[in-house]
């Protein structure tokens, strides 16, 4: 890759054209320059600068550096905003740049142990500066970065500033050594300098679309068919499935490496939920923070947060459609691309010899659909599994000959006991979180009129086990996909149960906290009153025993009891105000 002509330099526009350095910036084709939007922003205004002076430090054989003046790309502004998201702009050159760079961000499935090239332009290096780094995973305050750590920075005590990231090298391109691939942009370092943050090339394309289509290699994590709305994270019903996902998702020690999951063929319900909790974990989609940083602000926490469904942003690696697909010969141009760029990502990390070794989540959609023989197709799945990817393997149905290959070739021999093992886990949670549920309404019942009800599904979902472990008893040994398939879909319904059974125990606190709130504020307007001797008053008194009536007599509805209080405190104003008491 010849650096020299996407490496450019960005200062502030002046006439002269001697502004100062702001930082670096990379150049696609001939007129576009992708930076930080923190870099160029307007001190003053802390808007989008009207021009930027952009320079060709790195250019050859000519007499004075080469500069073109640029103004930011219509749509293509995103400052700062949220936890560590956004920062990003495109600029447009007013005249081409004087080489051309075939340069193109690249995508990739793992970005843990990856060494890293990093150029800038900090202050009194004219000719910019490379230093050396390890991509350490996903890293910073918010989902949107990639944490680097400087080679050799942390380890010397006397590390010079010359050997930490400084001032000048925001925007700088982050290119892989051993590959040459542009991974992404850097955004920020931490205070000593000594590890930076990324924004990767899929975070880049979520933010500019028609300019990922040009510049930015590599398959999507999500195949486009299978891709959600925005809205439809955000609004979508929580579902059991989507608990399970997460986990696994996230590494979590409830989870396998492979784990399979059983889809009705007529459960559109669960599929559509499935593909929100896949996107949600895809950093180039990631559809609850797919929106302007204005709208975001007013959107709130989504339904899946608050019921705990929230998987780490760029914690899908890929999925693979195989529905109509073969396997072993992909006809489809998408997959083929795919699963060549993960066996070269397996391989590549492998060689990294990272501790502990981050092993990239691949789902697998309907294999069981698949135009490969089923043996053959648990056979790649295998390799891939050995090699080191982690597997989420959904299959519509169990008599398929590529559920028993999966059965009998990838998972282990106790698979069966070890997730009756965790259903019971699951129930005992249902139980617990239902027991608490109860003990609020009978603390909420006396007092509020038709409160939120607790659930009551954990003697079913207890029945279940109790079912599922005699069938299993008898079997002594591997079990088949029938009996799998009966544990998948009672661990789904145990999980929405459980749903079910936290959101009836969240809204009864909501309620006992509002009526405790009252009492106390009603409480303390008294003691208010009493300090001053108006405790009596007549104006007072009959207010007092209404909201007192409502609070403690018997049920009531807690917005009358709310506008009882707030009618006790508007007198207690008025009484206190004349008492002299501002």
């Amino acid at each position: 890759m010849d650096h020299s002509s996407w490496r450019v330099r960005l200062r502030r526009w002046a006439a002269s054209g001697s502004g100062d350095v702001l930082g670096a910036g990379v150049l696609f084709g001939t007129d576009h320059v992708l930076t930080c939007a923190h870099v160029i922003r307007d001190p003053a205004t802390g808007r989008r600068p009207d021009r930027v002076q952009v320079e060709f430090p790195l250019l050859q054989g000519l007499t004075r550096t080469p500069r073109r003046t640029a103004t930011v790309a219509a749509g293509h502004w995103v400052p700062p905003f949220g936890k560590a998201q956004g920062d990003l702009a495109v600029l447009v050159l007013d005249e081409p740049a004087p080489v051309p760079s075939a340069v193109a961000l690249h995508r990739t499935l793992d970005y843990r142990g990856a060494p890293v090239l990093i150029d800038g332009f900090p202050e009194y290096q004219s000719g910019g500066q490379w230093l050396t780094g390890a991509c350490m995973g996903p890293g910073g305050e918010g989902d949107e970065r990639v944490q680097i750590d400087l080679t050799g920075a942390g380890a010397d005590a006397h590390a010079g500033p010359g050997q930490r990231l400084r001032g000048g090298f925001s925007g700088a391109g982050v290119r892989e050594e051993g590959t040459d691939r542009l991974l992404g942009i850097l955004a920020q370092a931490d205070e000593r300098g000594e590890r930076g943050y990324m924004i990767p090339a899929a975070t880049v394309a979520k933010y500019f679309r028609r300019f990922a289509e040009r510049h930015v290699t590599g398959p999507h994590a999500i195949p486009g068919h299978r891709v959600v709305s925005a809205d439809a994270a955000r609004t979508a019903r929580p579902h059991g499935l989507q608990r399970t996902v997460t986990r696994w998702l996230n590494g979590d020690a409830e989870a396998w490496d492979t784990e399979v999951l059983f889809l009705s063929e007529d459960d559109e319900r669960t599929r559509q939920a499935l593909y929100v909790v896949l996107n949600m974990a895809d950093r180039e989609q990631s559809p609850q923070l797919a929106v302007q940083p204005v709208e975001l602000a007013d959107q709130g926490d989504s339904l899946l947060s608050r019921a705990g469904i929230a998987p780490r942003v760029g914690s899908i690696g890929l999925v693979l459609d195989l529905e109509d697909a073969a396997l072993d010969d992909p006809a489809q141009p998408e997959l083929r691309e795919a699963l060549a760029v993960l066996r070269h990502e397996l391989r590549h990390a492998a060689r990294r010899h990272t501790a502990p070794p981050r092993r990239p989540a691949v789902a697998v959609l309907y294999a069981d659909r698949s135009a490969t023989e089923p043996a053959a197709a648990a056979r790649i799945l295998g390799e891939l599994a050995a090699s080191g990817a982690r597997l989420l393997i959904v299959v519509r149905d169990s008599t398929h000959g590529f559920s028993y290959a999966v059965a009998e070739r990838l998972l282990p021999a106790d698979r069966a006991a070890q997730w009756l093992q965790r259903l019971g886990n699951r129930v005992d949670a249902l139980a617990e979180a239902e027991r608490r549920a109860r003990r609020l309404f009978h603390r909420v019942e006396p007092h509020v009129v038709d409160p939120p009800v607790a659930t009551g599904y954990a003697a079913r979902a207890a029945l279940w086990t109790v079912q599922l472990s005699n069938e299993l008893r008898p079997l002594s040994g591997r079990s088949g996909p029938r009996f799998l398939e009966k544990l998948s879909y009672a661990e789904q319904a145990v999980e929405t149960y459980l749903l079910r059974a936290e959101r009836a125990e969240s809204e009864l606190r909501g309620v006992l906290d509002a009526h405790l709130r009252l009492r106390g504020l009603l409480r303390d307007h008294l003691a208010h009153l009493a300090r001053r001797g108006l405790d009596e008053h007549p104006d007072a008194v009959g207010p007092y025993r209404e909201a007192q009536r409502l609070l403690m007599a018997g049920p009531c509805p807690l917005a009358d009891a709310e506008r009882a209080v707030e009618a006790f405190a508007r007198a207690v104003r008025r009484l206190a105000g004349a008492d002299g008491d501002a």
